[in-house]
């Protein structure tokens, strides 16, 4: 099987009309890499890009994400993710964020189907088990600042790919709002996957989740938004029924607590937070074996209503 999901999310983010940074990288003396990383500055230096438009480019870069595997749509408030055929690789594989960089000693955080071409997660790469080695490679990079020659020279040294192309932006930026909410999916395979279920099991997976106002609070009322609001539906060959209380954010003990108050309770560090508030609001379960579902969670209103 061969997806080409990393030639597909390149030339979909070829698209893209914005500034443009081509970085060469040369092998030296201590480095045999080389090749060519275009950097699309989509809501780094302007956060505020693609507000008038539709979100035209948030949704081309989420759709990127999934390795062109999943749909995205914006609609009544609301954005809507459809995975109809490989969930995992499109989710967990791909649009799962997790590759760390450091960039002039700032984090940024890359997601997209280069980190499988990089094997990042290891783990969750190899689990899944589906594989590229690609001459073209696409990532999406969460970060203050743009890349630069030593962070190219590192996805390229990484990936082992010729041609990388990358799209930069804040995560307080309009494309990054909705490339974090158009992960509401993968935030029912991480929790699927975080419980040990195989998710080859599952078939398909779609979702939505509102759109909070963008403002300095939306690291927080983002979070709250796929916590308390989203609505997510994964088809699955072979359900265990002693998870279905476990797999949306209300089995979590903070839950019912707005996002800042939980992270203020936590120090700050994201890592000391429960990980069981990490899921979406509600989960419905159809196991195609039984055509039986499984409901776990509700839409938490109360909160929802007073980020919207």
């Amino acid at each position: 099987m061969n997806l080409e999901v990393n030639e597909k999310a390149y030339n979909l983010l070829d698209t893209i009309e914005t500034e443009r940074k081509v970085i060469n990288v040369e092998g030296g003396e201590n480095s045999n890499v080389s090749g060519e990383v275009i950097v699309l500055d989509i809501g780094v230096t302007d956060k505020t890009k693609d507000a008038g438009s539709n979100g035209k480019s948030g949704i081309t870069t989420a759709e990127a994400a999934t390795g062109c595997i999943g749909k995205i749509s914006i609609k009544d408030g609301k954005i809507y993710v459809s995975i109809p055929e490989y969930p995992s690789i499109a989710t967990l594989s791909c649009q799962m964020a997790g590759w760390r960089f450091k960039i002039n000693n700032e984090i940024a955080i890359g997601s997209g189907p280069a980190k499988m071409a990089a094997r990042v997660p290891k783990e969750t790469i190899e689990r899944i088990g589906y594989f590229e080695n690609p001459k073209k490679a696409a990532l999406l990079l969460e970060t203050n600042i743009m890349p630069n020659e030593e962070t190219a020279r590192k996805i390229l040294e990484k990936t082992k790919a010729k041609k990388v192309i990358v799209a930069a932006f804040r995560d307080d930026s309009v494309v990054g709002l909705i490339n974090v909410l158009a992960r509401v999916v993968e935030m029912g395979f991480y929790r699927l996957d975080y419980l040990k279920f195989d998710t080859n099991r599952a078939v398909s997976g779609e979702g939505f989740v509102p759109i909070p106002k963008l403002n300095t609070e939306i690291m927080y009322t983002s979070n709250d938004a796929l916590i308390y609001g989203a609505d997510v539906t994964i088809n699955v060959n072979g359900w265990d029924e002693n998870l279905t209380d476990k797999i949306s954010s209300s089995s979590s003990p903070a839950y019912g607590k707005p996002f800042k108050d939980i992270f203020t309770e936590a120090g700050g560090d994201f890592y000391k937070i429960d990980l069981g508030i990490f899921a979406p609001a509600k989960i419905t379960i159809i196991d195609t074996k039984n055509n039986k579902q499984y409901v776990s969670g509700h839409i938490n209103d109360d909160i929802i209503n007073k980020i919207s």
